[in-house]
């Protein structure tokens, strides 16, 4: 075989070896991330759990009080539990894609190796965005989602709050505005496999599963 060909067919191997183990690294990079989530949103739970528990019922009064004027102010912020160093405001699910994941209250890139974390927002001010790595069981599935498909997040006093999909687009990374200020009560969001566009899902509030409002 010719000098030259022989140099073709290795650069072709190394190419196809460097590929290969590219592949290994992200599939491991995958199911550690699927472990980690697991044991974080059992932590989660436990710690939800164990606060309805220890949390005593708010006191009722049977004496009618005056009303007070009422004054817009700006959201309270969210329960945070601390765990492991990090601080989780509750958990996500998305019944369509079986996932069930704890959500972190900020978010860096070191943080989002381990779970989804809150960018800014809410459930108070339905203003919720959730951002997540592109693993298989984080948010690497987004796209997969329909419309109509209920996801759930629980904060850490154990309320429920139920969205449906409204919405599911692919954004360029500098659409920030379109992201973090869209009108919609929670946003979900990663990025794509090369990095170079965001999937983002709209979701609004809707009736949580079973409890549809009867028509008159």
């Amino acid at each position: 075989m010719p000098k030259k060909g022989i140099a073709i067919a290795a650069l072709g191997a190394v190419l196809i070896l460097s590929a290969l183990l590219l592949f290994l690294h992200n599939r491991q990079e995958d199911i550690r991330a699927g472990q980690e989530a697991e044991s974080l949103v059992q932590r989660v739970e436990a710690e939800i759990r164990e606060k309805a528990q220890t949390v005593p019922p708010a006191e009722t009064t049977a004496e009618t009080q005056p009303e007070e004027e009422v004054i817009e102010t700006e959201p309270p912020e969210m329960p945070v539990t601390v765990l492991n160093g990090y601080g989780y405001i509750g958990y996500l699910e998305i019944p369509a894609q079986w996932l069930k994941l704890a959500v972190m209250s900020e978010w860096d890139y070191n943080r989002l190796r381990l779970s989804p974390c809150r960018q800014c927002g809410t459930t108070y001010g339905d203003d919720l965005v959730i951002a997540a790595h592109n693993y298989d069981s984080h948010f690497g599935r987004l796209k997969n989602l329909n419309p109509g498909d209920l996801v759930t997040f629980t904060d850490m006093d154990g309320v429920v709050n139920t969205y449906s999909v409204t919405e599911i687009d692919t954004v360029s990374p500098e659409s920030v505005d379109a992201v973090l200020h869209s009108g919609h009560d929670l946003v979900l969001y990663t990025c794509t496999k090369g990095g170079k566009t965001r999937v983002t899902v709209f979701c609004d509030r809707a009736e949580p599963a079973g409890e549809e409002t009867a028509e008159p």
